[in-house]
């Protein structure tokens, strides 16, 4: 039965490439005067995959009897290793064309919003663009190395459209005008616990403010702040907007979890335990950082934070190695970022609790040992 289910779905997936080909080949090589090219920016959804939303290019030429969406946003699950190579950052995403009909269709399913934004475009740019994306479609720039930043569905429509309009879209506009961590953060406002994991991976380099447009709606933005290069703008499925927030995925709760852990702060099995946990996170975002090529999950502060020394001083008893800890700790604060502490702050506030009852420890005069020890 499982085979039969296998070879079922080989099948279908066969019947989408041919049918992703006889598109492609099917294509006419020009467009006619009255053709339309719009970027669609689709709204979000619960899965991880789809919390920022989406990009694609939209081509309708009436004349023509054509109206397809170019999709840059395509990978495979089933790719061996597929977590693995997306830490690593050698994931291979794909270009894909399908008919406008059906991929609206799964975002009117999944209940998300889809904006079209038609382009004002000459005969020349609308040249351009078509021969670029086709060239992309039936060439080797059809797949790509996805990155988190600079190399996904919206960079590659940027990309794009950069390559053959006059005058390129600029990402200097007031709502871009952040850091990358701040855009980052402003889409997750109510998914806290994916917002919390983002920073706590991502690096320094996120703090630095955004010199391009790398997410959905920054790019939506991007449009309308380029006026000249907007002709309508229409939302084309709409959503139904009943659908409840859990309230149990925000930052209080995480508060709550931090109360529950300060109640072991001053029980020596508990320090040694908390320190052990942080030691094991510092050492796995060191091993990310090495294993990674995503410029993103490099020069992470956190690193230093929860550093491992704490523990090691602690088990070796060395006052000394217990100092450095402190004082790396410090350093981090100064790189974190004000975005990544308003997120972390519960995390932040829990370590540097366990950090001072430590450090009151080492001074028997302010908290007598035995008072620990209980």
């Amino acid at each position: 039965m499982n085979n039969l289910v296998s070879k079922f779905k080989q099948q279908i997936v066969l019947l989408i490439c041919c049918f992703s080909f006889i598109t492609a080949a099917a294509q006419p090589e020009t467009l006619s005067e009255n053709a339309e090219i719009s970027v669609l920016t689709c709204g979000t959804a619960n899965e991880m995959h789809t919390l920022f939303g989406h990009t694609a290019l939209r081509i309708k030429d009436v004349d023509q009897n054509l109206d397809v969406v170019y999709n840059w946003g395509m990978f495979d699950f089933r790719t061996p290793n597929f977590l693995a190579k997306f830490v690593k950052g050698n994931l291979l995403y794909y270009l894909d064309i399908d008919s406008s009909d059906d991929f609206l269709y799964n975002y009117t399913v999944d209940n998300r919003e889809v904006v079209e934004q038609v382009l004002n475009l000459s005969s020349t740019e609308k040249s351009k663009i078509w021969v670029e994306i086709n060239r992309q479609l039936k060439g080797n720039d059809r797949y790509y190395t996805y990155g988190f930043i600079r190399n996904n569905c919206t960079t590659k429509v940027v990309d794009v459209l950069n390559k053959s309009v006059e005058k390129p879209l600029s990402a200097d506009f007031p709502s871009n005008n952040h850091s990358y961590r701040y855009i980052l953060n402003e889409g997750l406002d109510h998914h806290y616990f994916e917002k919390l994991g983002i920073n706590l991976l991502f690096g320094y380099s996120t703090n630095k403010t955004a010199d391009l447009m790398f997410l959905p709606i920054k790019l939506k933005d991007g449009i309308t702040f380029n006026k000249n290069i907007l002709k309508s703008e229409q939302i084309i499925n709409k959503i139904d907007n009943t659908n409840t927030k859990s309230s149990l995925n925000s930052i209080y709760t995480l508060w709550v979890i931090v109360v529950i852990a300060l109640i072991g702060i001053f029980n020596k099995k508990c320090i040694l335990i908390y320190f052990f946990i942080t030691a094991i996170f510092s050492l796995f975002l060191v091993a990310v950082s090495v294993y990674s090529n995503h410029a993103e999950l490099q020069f992470n502060a956190l690193i230093l934070f929860f550093n491992p020394l704490f523990f090691i001083g602690l088990v070796m008893k060395n006052k000394k190695i217990l100092i450095l800890a402190i004082l790396l700790t410090a350093i981090s604060l100064v790189f974190m970022g004000l975005e990544l502490i308003l997120v972390a702050a519960p995390l932040i506030v829990l370590n540097l609790g366990y950090i001072m009852v430590l450090f009151l420890r080492r001074n028997e005069q302010i908290v007598p040992l035995q008072t620990l020890k209980k």
